[in-house]
């Protein structure tokens, strides 16, 4: 009885061992594309629609306050990153941001306030063809830099 005790427990040790080996491979294979388009104004929650576009901006993924991944919007103002979903959980639970602290100034000569654009992420949660999840800005706002 002791002896077929033990066996059980060992092999639902492997078992758990084993699905915990799987689950990490797959969540090595899912990928994170988030795709967006940067506006270059002031304000809060910037309209994309109404706004002109900023372009070589610097985009950063901030997640608790370290830089994961970044890019560069083209002349449309969008940008594009991909990141492997075990160093972008954060992103899901509301612990990241999009941060663009490229002066506004180089976009606009008008917009002299010192600051950065700042969104939060959203989109679905659903995993899309080949594994991939897209979120996309919430929409960008201006937070100006207390001195």
């Amino acid at each position: 009885m002791m002896a077929s005790r033990r066996s059980l427990l060992f092999a639902a040790a492997v078992v758990a061992a084993a699905a915990c080996v799987v689950g990490t491979a797959d969540a090595k294979l899912g990928r994170l594309l988030i795709t967006g388009v940067v506006p270059c104004n002031t304000g809060s929650l910037i309209d994309i629609a109404t706004s002109p576009v900023f372009p070589n901006a610097d985009v950063e993924l901030r997640c608790a306050g370290k830089m994961v991944a970044g890019a560069t919007t083209d002349t449309n103002g969008t940008f594009a990153m991909q990141l492997d979903m075990t160093s972008a959980l954060a992103a899901f639970i509301g612990g990241c941001t999009l941060v663009v602290d490229t002066p506004l100034i180089k976009c606009n000569a008008d917009l002299t306030d010192v600051g950065s654009l700042v969104s939060y992420l959203q989109g679905p949660i659903t995993r899309l063809l080949g594994g991939i999840f897209h979120l996309f800005p919430a929409g960008f706002s201006f937070h100006a830099r207390r001195g």
